[in-house]
């Protein structure tokens, strides 16, 4: 099999989204802080989930050369130190990623940053995508991943009224969506995944840091007051 990433505008499901239907290849079980797949019966860990899907929406853009990511030397602890930060800059290739993956969404957000001179650094886009602060912001990009599947049909979305106030949705596999979604699509991305581990450490623990650090920004705190 072929380890070239093809875009083609009539592929229905980005890399990322391959990652989350699949997501039993990309994250241990666990009974705590877990996702339900849609595919099978099994909880995995949501964070580990929300991590893949995130580096494979960046590695993806970067493979089809939309994305360039780069280390810089940037200044910590009021100007006291330096750190090693990770931008993605947008090349200006064109692509044609499906509507509202997060392929396209971290895209266009990256080339309207720069356009403006606003930091593209891994960290500052996922933090400005995320728009505000949750409890569970891993939950948060999952859930946006699920809806934009949903609304070009390849997920069914059902929402429920809670006490009558909250809103409740709820997301299953339809049966056309399961053979795009088949094991033979994710060799490629498990290779650009893999490749970028084993073979550019750097890059990769980058990546981590600062997809991990943009969750932990976004991450609503408790503000209890126990005086």
């Amino acid at each position: 099999m072929s380890l070239t990433l093809t875009i083609d505008p009539a592929y229905s499901l980005s890399p990322s989204e391959l990652v989350f239907l699949n997501g039993e290849m990309f994250a241990g079980k666990t009974m705590l802080g877990n996702m339900q797949l849609l595919h099978i019966d099994a909880n995995v860990s949501i964070s580990q989930l929300g991590l893949a899907v995130l580096s494979a929406a960046f590695l993806a853009n970067e493979k089809i050369g939309t994305l360039n990511l780069e280390t810089y030397q940037k200044k910590a602890l009021l100007g006291l130190r330096k750190v090693t930060g990770l931008l993605a800059k947008p090349s200006g290739s064109p692509t044609n990623w499906p509507t509202g993956s997060l392929e396209a969404e971290l895209l266009s957000l990256a080339q309207r940053r720069h356009a403006t001179g606003a930091s593209t650094d891994v960290t500052d886009l996922i933090y400005a995508w995320l728009a505000q602060d949750t409890r569970d912001p891993w939950k948060t990009v999952l859930d946006t991943l699920q809806s934009a599947l949903a609304d070009r049909g390849l997920l069914n979305r059902d929402q429920e009224k809670k006490l009558k106030i909250f809103t409740v949705t709820h997301y299953s596999l339809p049966d056309e969506t399961i053979p795009l979604s088949g094991k033979e699509t994710i060799e490629p991305i498990q290779h650009i995944l893999t490749t970028c581990e084993h073979e550019r450490g750097e890059i990769w623990n980058l990546l981590t840091k600062h997809i991990k650090k943009a969750i932990s920004a976004r991450t609503e705190q408790d503000d209890t007051d126990f005086d």
